[in-house]
């Protein structure tokens, strides 16, 4: 499937930021179309499986929430309690811009001390 944005899912690269439909979801799983960030490297044996993390303009203080940086277009906070692996060969999804290397680097770290 092709992304409504200029990039193939075999494209997307750690870092960048899509709209992306995270519908079907249950329970407090953030749903919807909504910004999200990749956080998984483009690795050939996930082939078109990303890991990604939605990103919320409502977001409250919690040590998991990493805020995206001024400069950038989309606004909000990086939920990383609620990534996930999707497909993204099947979804629909448009790239939005590519979020700094600091920030991508922090969410990483972050997640790495969840596991």
């Amino acid at each position: 499937m092709m992304a409504e944005g200029n990039k193939h899912f075999s494209e997307l690269q750690q870092g960048d930021i899509i709209f992306l439909d995270f519908d079907s979801t249950k329970g407090h799983e953030q749903k919807g179309y909504r910004p999200c960030i990749v956080l998984t490297k483009p690795l050939r044996y996930l082939n078109y499986m990303f890991g990604v993390a939605p990103i919320t303009s409502k977001a409250k203080t919690f040590p998991l929430h990493i805020p995206l940086a001024p400069e950038m277009q989309v606004v909000g906070d990086v939920l990383l309690e609620q990534h996930r692996m999707l497909d993204l060969e099947t979804r629909t999804f448009k790239f939005i811009e590519k979020a700094p290397t600091e920030l991508v680097s922090e969410c990483i770290l972050k997640l790495k001390l969840m596991y």
